[in-house]
């Protein structure tokens, strides 16, 4: 019996001393390691590169306008309130609103026209056949001047 003690604590001791002795395992990836690159959910827009984004006021009224953002959203403001917030995409020279909260039926297109400082908007096809008064108010042949 005393043999098989010894016997048992020699195993454990060889054990204990062969594992702190040996290599420690690198905590790094490998150089080869496989690079994994997940693609985007939507195909990218033409936003940044042809429709521009800030502040734009109506030609005729300072104090109406909208706020097109780089992710495709934009507000609709008078004065100080907020009137109505949406979605947006471009196709070429095409402004489509995606979304909106006034419950305006999407999509709907737009024509525009951009020389730097005057954004103007024309529908695609029959404005009459859009519903909301205050979207053909705002994009029915109308220019916005960007705001500095």
């Amino acid at each position: 019996m005393k043999n098989k003690k010894i016997f048992v604590i020699g195993l454990l001791w060889l054990s204990m001393t062969l594992a702190a002795c040996s290599p420690t395992v690198p905590t790094t990836a490998p150089t080869n390691a496989l690079t994994v690159t997940v693609p985007p959910t939507e195909a990218p827009t033409e936003l940044a590169v042809n429709f521009p984004t800030g502040k734009f006021v109506k030609s005729n009224s300072p104090y109406h306008g909208v706020i097109f953002n780089n992710d495709g959203t934009f507000s609709v403001f008078d004065g100080s309130s907020t009137i109505a917030n949406g979605t947006y995409r471009v196709e070429g020279d095409t402004y489509i609103e995606t979304s909106n909260d006034q419950n305006c039926p999407v999509p709907i297109s737009f024509k525009y026209m951009f020389d730097g400082t005057n954004l103007i908007f024309n529908y695609v096809g029959n404005s009459s056949d859009d519903p909301c008064a205050g979207r053909r108010f705002d994009f029915n042949n109308v220019t916005y001047i960007l705001s500095k």
